[in-house]
């Protein structure tokens, strides 16, 4: 009888596998995404923690595949499985190369308090010290945590717990690449056991998962005058994230083109080619002057990752000062 009752209790999280480095086997060419959930679990033995899971093998592709389509589709198969009653929370695997647009998107849209944690990899299953199956089981712990509850998605990789609002990648090979610029990790993972120090104090804004695919990004660059005009220029444009430099500065050819969109009503958000801080200056020709002419400020928020919120808030069809509010709090 104790134990039925000590199998009753124990959570059952969701897995879900979209591929990535953490699925990787060497095919002879390369490695490829080919390990689903089973496998996956498989490799933590006899470290598997207490819990049940549920598998579900969404795709098998590298993070370079994922498109925001298929964020979208992510994001309503993880709602699917958090309104399960038995489920206490969702893992899901991801190519690193996206992974934080993926979790983000998740934070944007996902209004479950139960936890979603994303995790993956850096190195391959070929290789002699692959993170995969550590930064897997860490990320189990975390799902089945109390303490992860109302935070929205979260990244555990490397024994750390960042939050999707602030997590980027910093190197493209590193097994710490994951960090947050402006706040931090939220917890560590010590001797095995999740810790979460710091609970954001933002409150975030959940909307259904549409999108508006139509988005354009252009980054600042030294004396390139051509690339904002290649980017209003795209048929059907619906809306435009600048990544300038410093806190929200553009090339001086770029004012007046900035300008006319604003005044056509295309909304134009502006983001820091750095990937934080607050997009402000006492410059009279920078942020400040373009914001005074209606460009949005992404504070804090990397542009690859506003143009994901952006197409989201377009998709939800926010306009003026509800647009304005979305992008610029939260």
């Amino acid at each position: 009888m104790e134990n039925q009752s000590a199998r009753m209790k124990t959570p059952t999280i969701a897995l879900i596998t979209t591929g990535g480095t953490i699925s990787t086997l060497d095919s002879g060419h390369g490695a490829v995404p080919h390990r689903g959930g089973r496998e996956l679990l498989h490799q933590l033995g006899e470290k598997r923690p207490e819990v049940s899971a549920k598998v579900v093998d969404f795709e098998k592709i590298p993070g370079s595949a994922m498109t925001p389509a298929k964020m979208a589709e992510l994001a309503g198969a993880i709602e699917l499985e958090l309104r399960r009653p038995t489920i206490a929370g969702v893992v899901v695997t991801h190519g690193t190369d996206t992974i934080e647009e993926s979790a983000y998107f998740g934070y944007l849209t996902i209004a479950s308090p139960k936890p979603v944690v994303f995790t993956g990899s850096m190195r391959t299953g070929s290789e002699l010290s692959w993170d995969g199956p550590r930064n897997l089981l860490d990320a189990i712990k975390v799902a089945g945590s109390p303490q992860a509850r109302d935070l929205g998605a979260l990244l555990v990789m490397n024994e750390e717990i960042h939050s999707a609002r602030f997590v980027t990648k910093g190197n493209g090979l590193t097994l710490g690449t994951f960090h947050s610029p402006a706040a931090g990790p939220l917890g560590r993972i010590y001797n095995g056991e999740p810790r979460i120090f710091v609970v954001p104090a933002l409150k975030r804004q959940v909307l259904r998962t549409k999108i508006e695919a139509n988005v354009a990004m252009v980054t600042a660059l030294t004396g390139d005058a051509d690339s904002l005009g290649e980017a209003l220029a795209r048929p059907g444009l619906r809306g435009v994230v600048v990544a300038g430099f410093g806190s929200g500065r553009v090339p001086p050819e770029w004012y007046k083109p900035l300008e006319d969109a604003i005044a056509k009503g295309i909304p134009m958000v502006l983001a820091s080619r750095t990937g934080a801080g607050l997009i402000d200056d006492p410059y009279g020709s920078g942020a400040h002057y373009l914001r005074s002419r209606g460009m949005l400020a992404a504070h804090e928020i990397a542009p690859h990752k506003a143009r994901i919120k952006l197409m989201v808030a377009l998709g939800n069809g926010l306009t003026r000062k509800r647009l304005k509010e979305y992008i610029e709090n939260g």
